[in-house]
């Protein structure tokens, strides 16, 4: 199974919608994860359809920052989504299924203790759980640049 994530930075661009198709066709993904696609969820069913994966599930921008968007092929069942992660079961086949964590975190240095505590949640929920998106250093020692 093939996942993908990815910090798309909008997906208003056509030139953008039409990278993301080019890698679909190239790589046949099967899961993949947008994040700051700047765009409402409507507009999100439009790069879904061309894209021909069989579900999505779109959380809409707040203004021009964040939205993400989760495309499959299989069988998806959400756990729960908010603004900054869409948390979920991907099937496997054979009865085997695999949590798998959209996650965007928090851009103001002063809200990240809420990305952490999101993460926290998904955790303790699931035990096991993949985690992928955008995450800043939380670590008050790490060096700016870095995370």
């Amino acid at each position: 199974m093939k996942f993908f994530c990815w910090n798309c930075r909008g997906l208003g661009n056509p030139k953008t919608v039409q990278e993301l198709k080019k890698l679909l066709v190239a790589t046949n993904l099967d899961v993949i994860f947008i994040c700051e696609t700047k765009l409402h969820s409507n507009s999100l069913s439009y790069v879904h359809n061309l894209c021909r994966m069989e579900g999505c599930l779109a959380v809409s921008s707040k203004g021009r920052s964040r939205g993400l968007e989760l495309m499959w092929k299989d069988e998806v069942v959400f756990q729960n989504y908010s603004n900054h992660h869409i948390d979920s079961l991907v099937s496997m086949g054979e009865n085997k299924k695999i949590h798998f964590t959209g996650f965007y975190g928090h851009t103001d240095p002063n809200l990240r203790k809420r990305s952490w505590e999101i993460l926290r949640r998904v955790g303790v929920r699931s035990g096991k759980v993949r985690w992928w998106g955008r995450f800043k250093c939380y670590h008050k020692r790490c060096r700016k640049g870095v995370g």
